[in-house]
């Protein structure tokens, strides 16, 4: 049997399978680089989700660096790819379960971008759930090849 994939650029909504989870967020702008905080780009996602397209948009500011950090157990991230408003795109390979005792993945954008789309694919066995948050603060981090 085979299934369609979502097109680029899909313009749907994350949906949930609990009638009572919360309602999706939009990406808020990021806070002053200043305070050096993290915003969130998508809420605790499930990873036996699979692949995960999450939305962001130009009006949403630039961002610098991306975190995926554990919600729940430990979800194992296979890559993050990265669609940039200008057209470009870039993909990390993590390769890596990210929890408590890890810590979470980071990723280096070298420089501040505004981001289109993020697509996040995971291990469909781990357990566990993932928070993906960004930054416009500039730290030592170590970039893909």
């Amino acid at each position: 049997m085979a299934a369609a994939s979502p097109e680029r650029g899909e313009t749907t909504e994350r949906i949930s399978y609990n009638q009572n989870a919360r309602p999706p967020q939009q990406a808020t702008p990021p806070e002053p680089a200043t305070s050096r905080g993290w915003v969130e780009l998508a809420s605790p996602t499930p990873a036996s989700h699979g692949r995960e397209f999450i939305e962001v948009g130009a009006d949403a500011g630039t961002f610098s660096q991306l975190r995926i950090a554990a919600a729940s157990g430990r979800p194992e991230i296979h890559a993050v790819r990265i669609e940039y408003e200008d057209g470009s795109r870039r993909v990390f390979r993590v390769d890596r379960v990210v929890d408590k005792r890890r810590g979470p993945a980071t990723l280096d954008l070298r420089g501040a971008r505004q981001i289109k789309q993020i697509v996040v694919s995971t291990d469909r066995a781990s357990s566990g759930s993932y928070v993906l948050e960004a930054t416009t603060a500039q730290t030592s981090v170590a970039a893909s090849p």
